[in-house]
């Protein structure tokens, strides 16, 4: 048979694991090898062993049976696929294989988790953080909401899509290792309790070394005809500093978005584990250096002066520890995901909810529109100065020399002649003026009027 055949091919593969991904990635890019084991027919007993010779044919006359996708149950759960070399592989690791009543093909489409749907997931989560995120969810509904907008925001890798699936329970982000960033930014939308929670997705805001203004247009555009309630700004908690390239992703979100957007930030910091901070500095410390340091870089690019931007730490790898009620914790024994969300709300009942307008983020961002009322005050103190300026030095002029001061006399002359050079430069400056405007009325001459015959007219 071709899976003889190509018996040779699998020879030195590794054990098979139980959960099959293995196999199925191994056989992935040989399509012989995959349509000989579509038409390998396999049949199973009720208990799911592989039946032969004889005993093979009279299961195909039974009901259920004649092909790989009967009678193992709902979806050939319970049946097996034996590949010489690496043993019995269970069918249902092979869309399209099979399927109940025997039928072939792809299998039906997953519902995409875009949009919004129950948040059955919530159900699933340890009783304590169930609890918390209700309690906050109800803080907000008794204040006249039905719905929160939450803006996920950060560089390429810090943990945005790993965090809105943590925070909903779901694998609604795809996350894995070298795969592209989310192309473009993503609503995900999920009821529970008569409340809707809405998680914005985002692109990485860099295009390389340099800030991407195109896929933060793109952000403004998705947010533009919702209010966005809170912000959550992520980075990792595993850096030390904020560089150039954090710099530039600061100023390019008060840029394009508008200054007010920090109003509404959480900071939160990925990757919270005791193993974060530096040697010889105490986790706690090691927080409050890095949210300091990403406050100043927002404060410089003007954005939340009077804003204490409040800090949530994030662990969403699976060795996060768990307390008793099976909640994640991060240091402190803080139950992570309930303390994100009631940080999330706090700002969503203290701060107005921020709204894009590309015209008014644009004015805000301009650094030549930034303290415009300084410029004629400026002037007016330049002008009052060289007037002071001018003055004493005249006065200085009149009193005396580098030989010495003069005697009275003296001092009242050359007053009374700084007095008559003063009045003939103004003289001077009004004939020419009055030149000017002679010789430029030349080029202009007035209108001619209209006769008393032509008034008769009318």
């Amino acid at each position: 048979m071709a899976l003889q055949e190509h018996d040779e091919q699998l020879e030195g593969v590794e054990e098979y694991e139980s959960d099959g991904d293995y196999v199925e990635e191994e056989l992935a890019g040989d399509e012989d090898l995959l349509e000989a084991a579509a038409d390998q027919e396999v049949y199973t007993d009720e208990d799911g062993e592989e039946i032969e010779g004889d005993e093979a044919d009279d299961e195909e006359d039974q009901p259920g049976g004649g092909g790989a996708a009967g009678g193992g149950g709902p979806g050939g759960q319970g049946q097996m696929l034996y590949i010489p070399g690496l043993g019995y592989i269970p069918l249902a690791n092979f869309p399209g294989l099979g399927g109940a009543g025997g039928a072939r093909g792809p299998a039906a489409p997953q519902q995409q988790p875009e949009g919004e749907r129950e948040w059955s997931t919530l159900q699933e989560m340890p009783a304590a953080t169930q609890d918390g995120l209700l309690n906050a969810l109800n803080a907000l509904r008794d204040d006249g909401r039905s719905e929160l907008t939450l803006l996920v925001l950060g560089k390429g890798g810090v943990g945005k899509s790993s965090t809105i699936n943590s925070l909903l329970n779901e694998r609604v982000a795809p996350v894995t290792a070298f795969q592209q960033d989310t192309a473009k930014p993503t609503v995900y939308s999920r009821r529970a309790g008569g409340f809707t929670l809405h998680c914005i997705d985002t692109p990485s805001l860099l295009d390389q070394d340099n800030v991407s203004d195109a896929k933060l247009e793109a952000i403004g555009k998705a947010v533009r005809d919702r209010d966005v309630d809170a912000v959550l700004f992520l980075d990792r908690l595993d850096t030390y500093k904020v560089d150039t390239l954090d710099r530039k992703v600061i100023e390019g979100i008060s840029r394009v978005l508008g200054p007010r957007v920090w109003d509404n930030v959480v900071l939160g910091f990925t990757r919270a584990s005791e193993s974060s901070a530096p040697a010889g500095v105490s986790f706690q410390q090691h927080v409050e250096q890095r949210a300091d340091a990403v406050r100043a870089a927002i404060r410089k690019a003007g954005g939340a002066a009077d804003a204490e931007l409040s800090v949530a730490l994030i662990e969403n790898s699976s060795r996060c520890p768990t307390n008793e009620e099976g909640e994640k914790v991060v240091p402190g024994e803080v139950p992570w995901i309930v303390d994100l969300v009631d940080k999330v709300a706090e700002v969503a009942l203290n701060v107005p909810a921020f709204e894009y307008d590309p015209a008014v983020a644009a004015k805000a961002s301009n650094p030549n529109r930034r303290r415009k009322w300084l410029i004629p005050v400026v002037l007016a103190a330049q002008i009052a100065l060289k007037l002071l300026l001018d003055r004493v030095m005249d006065e200085d002029g009149c009193r005396g020399d580098s030989n010495g001061p003069f005697d009275e006399q003296t001092v009242k002359e050359r007053r009374a002649e700084l007095k008559r050079d003063k009045e003939e430069r103004k003289r001077r400056a009004e004939r020419k003026k009055a030149r000017a405007s002679a010789t430029s009325s030349s080029y202009y001459p007035p209108a001619e009027t209209e006769s008393e015959e032509d008034e008769d007219d009318f």
